[in-house]
């Protein structure tokens, strides 16, 4: 968002420690941003929800991407749409709006996780141990930038010190894949020395614990081949220098002031936030509601806006239920509820306002798109009815107030429209008499919520929808008595030539019998005779294949004369 916008939503929603003072020094000329970010805490959430619980270093990464892109869209930091254009952050930027921020910090995290996916090939494929080696150096370049821009914006100490300990990972992970293993242990010692301090100063130190004894196997295993080739163990790198630093840092962090909370006061409840993230995204969730409220006729922009709403409402219950501490949980994770909820409505709302202008011919079908019909405003309010009745479902809204007896005002008026629209396609079927009987029913549904509402909005167009009821109720009547009429002239009499017609050869025929002696033959006796076809000749082709018995045994043998013997003899 631009900065006016930006400046107004905080200002609106009180979210004071989102509010960037942009303070030039006449000395320095330098850019002072007081926003505080937990990086390891963010990181942390991103890695549980997506992926990283099971070691699926692909999924992380694609949802890296997805992420950014939709910080690219929310901020209007685009790249070109047909050239690409390499945009580079200013520190201008960075106070503007600290999700700029975030921008550099996914980076580094989808350049990592890109590094760790293909280091799951790299034993089988040479190429991949290259590639690994040129992600991990992008995400550390990442992380540097990073560090440098919460140093020379000098922002919340926590902050730059988490970014320090992140810079001191990346390297190491870097030089571990390097077998650079004095360096790898000087970065690893580093990170674990400003995590161990943190976890010394905050309460909520678990993670950073969690964090140094992740990278303490790395550790034992650089100390083990540092020792193997018999080289020197060198850690004067994280000297008294940096412990020197680490103290001064943590000794303005104790005396910095408290943090500023955010009161959300929502269904006669008053909420208090601190989480930074939670802050973050909400001001950018009401920037985005406000937004899609001022579009006016550009509805497609208006979808984009309720998309980018949803999502984030969605990631924020997930930051909600992974916070550790956080007061009223169950209020907050039901108040983005009712936000996602909402927005989902608004959403399909739009659609169906697009459909219904498509039908009534205020809008245009474009070549090459899907016609509009009344089945799809059937399924848009189906889907709209649905959301209604999760909204009901949220535990934090009050079953006796005001917004609890519109979520039922507003059922019975989209249901009034969905039947509506389910008679306008029966009618379209030519099913006269069902359309007939659902404008009747939609007339009762709009008469229960002409009793219930007051909203002289909804009052006018459930008049101008009982106005069309009436006229589409009338059109189906008359095409059904049209049609009934229709029928009646095709049922003609019997003439006389079909009197003596056989009754099985005009089954299929509807004849208005008006007597007896109209009625038709059912058989001729005797009756006629008919054409049959000779019967075919069959060629007995079997006898080649049958097989005789032997029978020579029962033939009479010849003696021992001659043929010539037998004659001269008389034999």
């Amino acid at each position: 968002p631009s900065s006016s916008a930006s400046s107004g939503i905080n200002a609106e929603y009180g979210v004071d420690e989102l509010k960037i003072d942009e303070i030039k020094l006449e000395e320095e000329k330098d850019l002072v941003c007081s926003f505080n970010l937990s990086l390891l805490q963010v990181i942390r959430e991103y890695q549980n929800l997506h992926g990283l619980k099971h070691d699926d270093y692909q999924r992380y990464r694609q949802y890296c991407t997805r992420r950014l892109q939709r910080l690219y869209k929310g901020l209007k930091f685009l790249h070109g749409a047909k050239k690409f254009s390499n945009k580079k952050i200013t520190p201008e930027m960075y106070c503007k709006d600290p999700r700029y921020l975030m921008i550099t910090l996914i980076r580094a995290e989808r350049a990592w996780a890109y590094a760790l996916d293909l280091k799951q090939f790299a034993n089988t494929e040479p190429r991949k141990q290259s590639h690994l080696v040129a992600k991990l150096k992008k995400a550390v370049i990442y992380a540097e930038e990073l560090e440098g821009t919460c140093v020379s914006l000098k922002c919340d100490p926590s902050t730059q010190l988490e970014a320090k300990a992140y810079t001191h990972y990346m390297r190491g992970m870097l030089n571990f894949e390097k077998a650079n293993w004095q360096r790898c242990l000087v970065a690893f010692t580093s990170a674990q020395k400003i995590y161990s301090k943190l976890a010394d100063a905050v309460e909520e130190g678990g993670m950073y614990r969690e964090k140094c004894e992740e990278m303490t196997p790395k550790v034992q295993y650089c100390l083990y081949n540092i020792q193997s080739s018999r080289g020197t163990i060198d850690t004067n790198e994280v000297g008294e220098e940096l412990l020197a630093e680490l103290d001064g840092i943590i000794a303005s962090r104790a005396s910095a002031p408290t943090q500023a909370v955010y009161e959300l006061k929502w269904e006669g409840k008053t909420v208090s936030i601190t989480h930074d993230e939670i802050k973050i995204q909400l001001a950018q969730l009401q920037d985005n509601i406000k937004l899609a409220k001022d579009v006016g006729t550009n509805q497609e922009k208006g979808l984009e806006l309720l998309d980018e709403v949803v999502g984030g409402c969605r990631d924020v219950v997930q930051i909600v239920r992974r916070a550790e501490k956080l007061e009223s949980a169950d209020t907050l994770t039901d108040y983005f509820n009712y936000l996602r909820i909402t927005s989902t409505i608004e959403r399909f709302l739009l659609m169906a306002q697009q459909v219904s202008d498509k039908l009534k011919g205020v809008v245009e079908t474009r070549p090459g798109t899907k016609m509009a019909r009344p089945e799809d405003l059937v399924r848009l309010y189906d889907i709209i009815l649905q959301n209604y009745a999760d909204l009901k479902g949220i535990v934090s809204i009050e079953k006796e107030g005001e917004f609890y007896r519109s979520i039922d005002v507003n059922t019975m008026f989209y249901r009034a429209l969905r039947c509506f629209y389910i008679a306008e396609c029966h009618l379209g079927q030519s099913n006269w008499l069902n359309a007939i009987v659902l404008y009747d029913k939609c007339n009762e549904h709009v008469s229960e919520t002409l009793a219930s509402t007051s909203d002289k909005e909804m009052i006018g167009e459930l008049n101008a929808l009982s106005k069309q009821i009436y006229s589409q109720r009338c059109s189906a009547h008359a095409s059904a008595f049209l049609h009934s009429q229709l029928q009646e002239e095709e049922m003609t009499d019997i003439s006389p030539a079909d009197k003596n017609r056989i009754l099985s050869n005009c089954l299929d025929q509807f004849r208005l019998v008006s007597s007896a002696a109209d009625l038709p033959t059912i058989a001729t006796l005797p009756p006629d005779f008919q054409t049959t076809p000779c019967k075919p000749t069959f060629f007995d082709i079997s006898l080649n294949q049958i097989e005789f018995p032997d029978l020579s045994t029962r033939v009479e043998k010849e003696g021992a004369l001659s043929g010539l013997s037998r004659w001269i003899w008389g034999r």
